[in-house]
């Protein structure tokens, strides 16, 4: 006699509704990875248009995987560029020191290396968001994080009036000033790295190639790379600044700028001298914090690792962090379980490639023997550079 299959019905999801508080590019992404895992969500953010802050960002494999995972590829590699090499130059002379191709990594680690406009990104994953059912509340100004009916809730003022969004779990993918960070008592002020970032968008200059440029200097850098289907060049110059700014996205001083670059090669006084105006910010990042989440309350991307931008991963890490909690989620059976098993498993990752960060900022801006010896280094790496960083990539 055959006997039957015992019925073993599927576990229940740990959460069935999310309130994500921020739409940038993390709060976004994690709002659709929650969505795909069959959650309610809703996305509730302080301004009034999305409109991401800053110009270019570039993605790495283990970003564009989980894009790829999620059915975007095609519609991201319509509006990115495909970088054909990473060229490290220095930027007094403008000669090479060492050129990776990308088309082997690529192949190595499985998915593209790809530098997108952060709004074409950002506009991507907000529409994919709507079109998979997730609310976005624009406007929405957070003023509390409360305990309700075994779940959560969030408090925001819209429009002169009070609103309270509860769900299951709640997930601060607010920023570097998280306010979601500070309601749950862990409001670590952010680390001036004494470094400004000025960002502009150029015109492509003619026969320049579809190459990620980084410009070593002392106490200076300059990255350019091609957004907008290679039409535009995206610029960021990173100078010295010892004293705390406040700033964040304002109107730069072009003369501060020409200044600081005014010893080097004449490519790259020629590009910065190109842009009409610049905007402007102080680098941040957040030392680990003792704590991500508490109960049905956790954080996400900058809100829980801020980083420096000298390993091309704030974006990446922010995607990582929404597909290991809608995993999270789907393994678990208990809300803060989950919550804590996807704190647990991106911890020590982030507080690495945080790390590596800010020794990068270090090693860039070397002079004097410490930038010989650094070139030299750079130069034995050649082809191999890349794979320096494999263990990021092939996450």
């Amino acid at each position: 006699m055959v006997q039957p299959i015992p019925f073993r019905p599927k576990p229940r999801p740990a959460a069935r509704s999310a309130v994500v508080v921020g739409a940038g590019i993390g709060g976004l992404a994690c709002a659709l990875t929650l969505r795909r895992a069959g959650l309610t969500v809703q996305v509730v953010e302080q301004a009034r248009k999305l409109k991401e802050v800053g110009a270019g960002l570039q993605l790495t494999p283990n970003a564009t995987r989980i894009i790829r995972d999620l059915g975007l590829l095609p519609r991201l590699e319509a509006v990115a560029v495909t970088p054909r090499s990473l060229d490290v130059r220095d930027g007094r002379s403008g000669s090479t020191i060492t050129r990776a191709h990308y088309g082997p990594a690529t192949t190595r680690y499985g998915a593209p290396f790809l530098v997108v406009h952060r709004a074409d990104l950002q506009n991507l994953l907000a529409d994919a968001a709507r079109e998979a059912g997730v609310i976005i509340a624009l406007g929405a100004d957070l003023t509390a994080v409360e305990p309700a009916f075994g779940g959560v809730r969030a408090v925001v003022k819209q429009g002169g009036n009070l609103y309270a969004h509860g769900a299951d779990i709640l997930v601060g993918a607010d920023g570097v000033r998280s306010a979601v960070r500070a309601h749950l008592g862990v409001a670590r002020p952010p680390v001036f790295a004494r470094r400004l970032a000025y960002r502009a968008t150029v015109p492509v200059p003619a026969r320049h190639p579809p190459d990620v440029r980084l410009y070593l200097g002392p106490d200076a850098h300059l990255v350019a790379y091609p957004v907008k289907g290679g039409a535009t060049l995206n610029l960021v110059a990173i100078v010295k600044q010892e004293e705390p700014v406040a700033r964040w996205s304002a109107p730069g001083d072009s003369a501060a700028v020409h200044a600081a670059f005014a010893r080097w090669a004449p490519e790259v006084r020629s590009l910065l001298e190109s842009a009409p105006h610049f905007l402007c910010w102080g680098l941040y990042d957040i030392d680990p914090l003792p704590r991500w989440g508490s109960g049905r309350v956790t954080l996400l991307g900058d809100a829980a690792h801020a980083m420096l931008p000298f390993l091309a991963q704030g974006a990446a890490q922010a995607i990582e962090d929404a597909a290991s909690l809608a995993s999270a989620i789907l393994r678990e059976t208990d809300a803060a379980a989950a919550l804590r098993a996807y704190e647990a498993e991106r911890r020590a990752r982030t507080a690495r490639i945080q790390n590596e960060a800010r020794r990068n900022g270090l090693v860039y801006h070397l002079s004097g023997p410490p930038r010989i010896a650094r070139d030299l280094v750079l130069r034995r790496s050649g082809a191999g550079l890349l794979d320096r960083y494999g263990w990021i990539y092939k996450q």
